[in-house]
């Protein structure tokens, strides 16, 4: 239960919306605002509450420094919220749950509010900030909590550019991915997102115990399947729990089977 939120913008209009937004959705948690970093950091540590809408961009501290100033693992599930989509990729390496872009609509603030309601219930905020701690250190070469620098996370979701909109697509709900030339394409059920990226850079980012490549251009979720069938020349047909049909590659049978007898 999330029983006290802080909202944090140094606008009073945006804080006036966000606080009309978390009544509707949580009509029985307090509520409290701060018109700038500082004054934010101060209500966090004395109040400690449960949730955070952070602005980036205000007098005093901005949002990261906000979150850089406590202490590891202290910082309250956190929604950054701001009009700069260039924070988006910053956003997330420090753990925040999740990431709207002004201006958004209700729906947009509702599926944010959803995910940081399901992380608490399960009380798994203050692990996935760890987790993602750990990712931020991998990539700037400093292993993952590890002294040996072993890589000891995965990425679970990817930001989404366009048409000067930034989103989240979370890596639960994809099927399979496929390359197409400098770009990836992702698909999640009936949506498709394009991500630049080559297949083979994001793979290596990938949880190798969930994303399997069954051919040069395509990656898929194991999770996702249904059935394999013989086919011609030593490949093999995949077919996916919704009945998307897949060509499995000969020279990937074997790490596929590797993949699916849990051996990696």
């Amino acid at each position: 239960m999330i029983a006290k939120v802080l909202v944090v913008d140094d606008e009073p209009l945006a804080r006036e919306r966000l606080v009309d937004l978390v009544r509707r959705a949580a009509p029985d948690a307090q509520i409290r605002e701060a018109g700038d970093g500082d004054s934010a950091l101060d209500l966090i540590r004395a109040w400690v509450p449960d949730v955070v809408l952070l602005d980036v961009q205000m007098p005093g501290k901005n949002g990261f420094q906000v979150i850089e100033a406590l202490p590891p693992g202290t910082m309250p599930a956190t929604i950054f919220v701001t009009a700069y989509d260039q924070h988006a990729v910053q956003a997330f390496a420090v753990a925040a749950v999740d990431y709207l872009l002004k201006p958004f609509d209700d729906e947009r603030f509702h599926a944010a509010w959803r995910r940081v309601t399901t992380l608490i219930a399960t009380g798994a905020v203050v692990a996935e900030a760890r987790r993602l701690s750990g990712l931020v250190a991998a990539a700037e070469g400093r292993g993952a909590g590890d002294p040996g620098g072993r890589r000891t996370g995965w990425i679970d979701r990817v930001v989404i550019r366009k048409d000067q909109r930034t989103f989240v697509v979370y890596l639960a709900d994809v099927q399979w991915i496929e390359s197409s030339g400098n770009y990836v394409v992702l698909h999640t059920g009936k949506e498709t997102h394009t991500l630049r990226e080559s297949l083979a850079g994001l793979l290596s980012r990938l949880d190798p115990t969930r994303f399997v490549r069954i051919h040069r251009r395509i990656v898929v979720d194991i999770g996702a399947l249904r059935e394999l069938q013989p086919w011609f020349g030593g490949d093999q047909v995949m077919i996916l729990k919704d009945g998307t049909k897949l060509r499995v590659s000969r020279s990937f049978r074997e790490s596929l089977a590797r993949s699916l007898a849990g051996g990696g």
